[in-house]
């Protein structure tokens, strides 16, 4: 869904230069000859197909690429359904999250504003990758976590734990990115980027360590948070650290469950990368300890064990914010 929003937020700049790009539409298919007629801004022209076909259909959209006075048919236009799928996305968050769905979009699309529009053009002028996904991140949470949940004990709280967790990640991919002699050329994507020159590709692989646990981990440190201040609220006696093992006691099966969410959720994402387990002849012990397979084990671990620190963590700074019964009810309790 992010990809989809970045998308959307490029589109002003990528609208300087189409770059030989047209949108068309399908009128008639000749498989015989590879072709088709397309209905462009200047009429019906004919266009090249893919050499297997491509699979498009009659009035489908496509788009279009004009090099040397011809045209190709390069991908089916996927805009329009990408752009249904987040309006139902908006629409679903609105109605089910109110106030908080409404704030939550709204720190969803200013946090991809920083992405976006701050991080990025200052890593592509040559800035330093890690550095600038740092500052970003902080802002994202700023903005984000006391945006969507209000400045108060139980944000600040779960900003303070989140950050550590953070910190704690980003000490631990240090070491190992060095440990195991990690270059940054773990993709094809990063594979471009050094022929393109002027990024450094291994601060640019932590700064993906750190940018991927962000989402998740607001989640876990707000809900833990929360747990506590609705303990201390309940007992106003409970000292520190009974509010922080009360607290553990709902945090061990969040933790419980998280192990489990977190590995599905990164093999999901490396499927490709994993089937090829099942291509390569080279031995496994040998085929893991290439980078592209190290990197993206390392990334898994790295992301699974800053959520998991993030729990006690924040359970312990939660526990000093609210100990003694400080910072009032939570946000749902109303008083009688």
């Amino acid at each position: 869904m992010w990809r989809a929003l970045v998308l959307f937020l490029l589109l002003p700049v990528w609208a300087q230069g189409d770059g030989g790009y047209l949108l068309g539409q399908i009128l008639a298919l000749d498989m015989a000859r590879g072709v088709a007629q397309v209905r462009v801004a200047e009429g019906v022209q004919e266009a090249l197909l893919p050499a297997d076909g491509g699979g498009f259909r009659v009035g489908e959209r496509v788009v279009l690429y004009q090099e040397g006075g011809r045209l190709y048919v390069t991908e089916p236009d996927r805009f329009p359904h990408l752009f249904l799928l987040l309006g139902l996305f908006a629409l679903f968050a609105l109605l089910l999250g109110r106030g908080k769905g409404f704030r939550g979009l709204l720190g969803t699309f200013l946090s991809l504003l920083v992405v976006v529009y701050f991080v990025v053009p200052r890593v592509a002028s040559g800035g330093n990758p890690l550095l600038y996904a740092f500052l970003g991140s902080v802002g994202v949470l700023f903005l984000t976590v006391y945006l969507v949940h209000g400045v108060n004990r139980k944000t600040t709280a779960a900003l303070l734990g989140t950050l550590l967790s953070v910190a704690f990640v980003l000490l631990l991919a240090l070491f190992f990115t060095r440990a195991m002699g990690f270059t940054g050329l773990a993709s094809e994507e990063a594979l471009l980027l050094r022929q393109w020159g002027g990024v450094d590709l291994v601060s640019l692989y932590l700064a993906g360590v750190v940018v991927g646990a962000l989402g998740a981990l607001t989640d876990v440190t707000v809900t833990q948070a929360a747990v506590v201040q609705a303990l201390s609220h309940a007992n106003p006696r409970l000292g520190l650290w009974e509010l922080y093992r009360r607290g553990m006691e709902v945090g061990y099966d969040h933790i419980g469950s998280l192990v489990n969410t977190l590995v599905l959720a990164y093999a999901a994402g490396s499927l490709p990368l994993f089937l090829l387990l099942t291509k390569d002849p080279t031995p496994l012990r040998f085929l893991l300890n290439t980078e592209p397979f190290a990197a993206e084990l390392a990334h898994m671990v790295l992301g699974s064990l800053g959520l998991l620190l993030a729990v006690p963590l924040t359970t312990w700074v939660a526990a000093l914010a609210f100990r003694g019964g400080r910072g009032g009810p939570p946000d749902h309790a109303h008083p009688h």
